[in-house]
């Protein structure tokens, strides 16, 4: 029996990194999953992987930067599966790497816009459906705003507010039995590489720092956690949990 035997879980930018990771964790705890992203075809070969461990899975296309895409996917759990249990906020676009006096407008909308208001947007869609029995929120966050690494600034400044909303929302929903948590991933996603690739002499700086002396993974570091903070048995909301061995001690 699964620790998410009878649950649902809402997983945006479903289709690959952290997000495929911890969709897997779910799937392989039982939990039925509706899978979100920009490209339906990454999504629909993703959605039959998991399918493979003998879970339900719906594939909604969509964008997170817009309103509807977050009423489509809770829409979507509800039609298939009658509750939604989990909801894990993950999409985001890549950051920009410029100085702060260099961060056009266009650079800020596209990061703040799927980042900060796509996880509010998906808090607020999902709000009925998680009313009804309680459940979990989980948020993406980022040492890149905990810390305030150089170039970031609509990056960190979106991670950071991510973080509030995700303390509020913890006080405001926690009478409903509604847990909500952040988790700043170190995690070898396809995107976290890709950004050493664009700027090499960043990643000494990050290798350096970590105590385990290595970045986590997807789905044993990374979806062992969510694992964790979404299954009945958790009693922690509104915190802050570094999955990035040891990069960053607060």
């Amino acid at each position: 029996m699964g620790k998410l035997d009878g649950m649902v879980a809402i997983v945006t930018g479903g289709g690959q990194g952290v997000g495929f990771g911890i969709a897997q964790a779910f799937a392989d705890e039982g939990a039925n999953l509706v899978l979100t992203g920009r490209v339906k075809a990454k999504l629909d070969g993703k959605a039959e992987q998991l399918r493979a461990k003998g879970v339900e899975v719906v594939a909604v296309e969509g964008n997170v930067s817009e309103r509807k895409s977050a009423a489509e996917a809770a829409a979507a759990a509800l039609d298939a599966f009658g509750r939604i249990d989990i909801v894990v906020n993950n999409a985001q676009s890549a950051p920009t790497h410029a100085p702060l006096d260099q961060q056009t407008d266009e650079m800020l909308e596209s990061v703040i816009d799927s980042g900060l208001f796509g996880t509010i947007y998906f808090m607020q869609e999902c709000f009925e459906g998680l009313k009804k029995q309680g459940g979990a929120i989980i948020n993406m966050g980022s040492i890149m705003g905990t810390n305030g690494s150089e170039n970031t600034a609509a990056y960190a400044a979106t991670k950071e507010a991510i973080r509030g909303v995700s303390r509020v929302a913890a006080r405001d929903w926690g009478r409903y039995g509604i847990k909500v948590n952040t988790i700043c991933p170190g995690a070898k996603s396809e995107s976290f590489m890709s950004f050493f690739e664009q700027y090499p002499e960043e990643l000494p700086k990050y290798e350096d720092a970590l105590a385990l002396k290595r970045f986590a993974e997807c789905y044993e570091d990374v979806g062992a956690l969510a694992v964790y903070l979404a299954s009945p048995e958790c009693f922690i909301t509104g915190q802050t949990l570094h999955c990035d061995g040891g990069q960053f001690m607060p």
